[in-house]
C-alpha cells in the first residue's frame, strides 16, 4: 500500500488533474492551422490520421501501461505531449502539423485507460474505491475549471502574439510531469512491496480482453457507451460550423463594434471557457447524480437528454446554444459514472489494457458517424446532421434497453468490502 496518506494521494491526484490539460489552445488551433498555410482538407486528413493512431495505439499502450506501472504509463504521456506542445513551435507545414497532432492523440493513449486504472487501484488500496465517482469527478472538475481559465487566456495570448498560448502550454506540460511523478506507484509496481503481482505476459493480453468484454456485464454497456460515443460526442466536432452560423445571425454586428483584436476569436475563447466552466461544475456533481439516481439510470437518461436536445435544435433553431451546454455538462455528469461502472466489473491484472481497449472500440463506433453526419452536413446543414444523430441514438438506445440492458436491474455499485471481489472476478453474474 501506498505509504502516503489518502489525503496526500488525492491531493497529489488533483495537483496532476490541474495541469494535465490546461487547453491553451483549443480555441485558437484551427486559426494557427489555417494561418501557416493548411487547407481545410488538409486540416481533415490530420483529424483521420489522428483516428488511426488512437485506434492502433490503445490497445499497445494501455498493455505497456499494465507492464510499466500505471503511474509511469501517466508519465511517459505527459512527456509525449510536452513535444507535442513545443512542436506548434516550429511546425510549418502539413507534415510539421501531422506531427504534432500525432503525438497529441499518441500520448493521451497512453493516459486514457491507465489514468482511470491507476486511480481505481489506488483507492482500492485504501478501502475507498467506492469513492471513485466523487473524486474522478472532482479531479475531472479541478481540470475544467483550470481548463475554463485557460481556453479564454489562449484566445487573448493569441491576439497579442500567435506563440504565446503553445508557450502556456509547454510551461504547464512540463508541469505536468513533475505532478504525475509525484504519485505513487500502484502496489502491484512498487519496488519495496513484500508481495508483487504477476503482470501480464503479451499471451495474456488479448484473452483478457475477449474474457472481460464478453461477460454479462460488460458486452452489451460497451455497445451502449460506442453508440453515444458515435452518436453524441460526434457533435462535438460541429460545435464550431453550428456556432459561427449562429453568432453571425446574432451577436456578430455588437462582436464588429468593439475595439478589441479579433473579437471572433475573443467571443469563441469564451464560449469554451463557459463550456468547460459548466463542464468543472458538473463533474464535480457526478457522485451526487449517482447517488440521487443511481448507476442504470444515471447512464440511461443522461444521453437520452443531450439527444433530445439535438432533435430539438434541428426544429427550433434557438435551442443550439441550450444544446452545446447539455452536451458539455451531460457528459461531465456522464463520464465518472460510466467510468465506475467500467471500473467495477473489471480485474485489477489488465485493468488500463480493457480500458483502453473500451477507448479504442469507442473511437472505431465513431468513425461512421463522423462521416455519415459529414455527408449529411453537406447535403442540409450541420445542425440538421446534429439532429439526426440525436434522432438515431434516441432509437437505438430504446431498443438496446428494451432487449439487451446495458446495465442490469440486479447491478449495485460495491461497497468497500465487496469491490475487491466484483474486480477480481471481473463481474460475470448474469443479467
Amino acid at each position: 500500500m501506498s505509504r502516503l496518506s489518502k489525503s496526500q494521494v488525492i491531493r497529489r491526484y488533483y495537483l496532476y488533474r490541474a495541469t494535465a490539460r490546461p487547453g491553451f489552445h483549443y480555441p485558437i488551433y484551427t486559426f494557427f492551422l489555417l494561418f501557416n498555410g493548411l487547407s481545410f482538407t488538409q486540416i481533415g486528413l490530420i483529424a483521420s490520421i489522428q483516428s488511426i493512431v488512437v485506434v492502433t495505439s490503445e490497445i499497445p499502450t494501455g498493455y505497456v501501461g499494465d507492464r510499466i506501472g500505471r503511474r509511469n504509463s501517466l508519465a511517459v504521456g505527459a512527456a509525449i505531449m510536452l513535444v507535442s506542445n513545443a512542436s506548434y513551435l516550429v511546425a510549418t507545414d502539413f507534415i510539421g502539423f501531422t506531427f504534432t497532432f500525432v503525438t497529441l492523440s499518441f500520448g493521451g493513449t497512453f493516459i486514457s485507460g491507465s489514468g482511470s486504472a491507476w486511480l481505481y487501484d489506488t483507492l482500492q488500496e485504501h478501502d475507498i474505491e467506492d469513492e471513485f465517482t466523487r473524486i474522478s469527478g472532482r479531479g475531472r472538475a479541478i481540470g475544467l475549471y483550470v481548463g475554463a481559465v485557460g481556453v479564454v487566456l489562449g484566445a487573448v495570448l493569441y491576439t497579442v502574439n500567435r506563440s504565446y498560448p503553445f508557450i502556456a502550454g509547454i510551461v504547464t506540460a512540463a508541469l505536468a510531469i513533475v505532478f504525475v511523478l509525484r504519485l505513487p506507484q500502484n502496489e502491484a509496481y512498487d519496488d519495496d512491496a513484500e508481495l508483487e503481482q504477476d503482470r501480464m505476459s503479451v499471451a495474456d493480453a488479448i484473452p483478457v480482453i475477449r474474457d472481460q468484454l464478453t461477460n454479462s456485464r460488460l458486452r452489451w454497456f460497451v455497445v451502449y457507451v460506442s453508440l453515444i460515443s458515435g452518436a453524441i460526442w460526434t457533435m462535438d466536432m460541429w460545435i464550431q460550423p453550428i456556432a459561427r452560423d449562429a453568432i453571425e445571425a446574432t451577436f456578430l454586428p455588437t462582436l464588429q463594434s468593439l475595439d478589441l483584436p479579433r473579437p471572433d476569436i475573443l467571443f469563441i475563447g469564451l464560449l469554451y471557457g463557459a463550456f468547460r466552466l459548466l463542464s468543472a461544475v458538473t463533474s464535480d456533481y457526478a457522485s451526487d447524480l449517482e447517488g440521487l439516481l443511481g448507476v442504470r439510470k444515471a447512464v440511461m437518461l443522461v444521453p437520452a437528454a443531450i439527444a433530445v436536445t439535438y432533435v430539438l435544435a434541428g426544429l427550433f433553431p434557438w435551442v443550439v446554444f441550450p444544446m452545446f451546454f447539455a452536451l458539455k455538462g451531460g457528459g461531465s455528469l456522464l463520464r465518472p459514472i460510466q467510468n465506475r461502472y467500467l471500473n467495477d466489473n473489471v480485474a485489477s491484472v489488465g485493468r488500463a489494457t480493457l480500458l483502453s481497449s473500451v477507448a479504442m472500440l469507442r473511437q472505431v463506433a465513431g468513425v461512421p458517424f463522423r462521416v455519415g453526419s459529414g455527408v449529411l452536413a453537406d447535403a442540409f446543414s450541420a445542425v440538421e446532421a446534429v439532429a439526426i444523430l440525436g434522432g438515431l441514438f434516441l432509437v437505438g438506445s430504446t431498443l438496446l434497453w428494451a432487449f439487451r440492458p446495458p446495465v442490469s436491474t440486479d447491478y449495485e455499485p460495491p461497497e468497500e468490502s465487496d469491490a475487491a471481489s466484483t474486480a477480481a472476478d471481473g463481474g460475470t453474474a448474469e443479467d
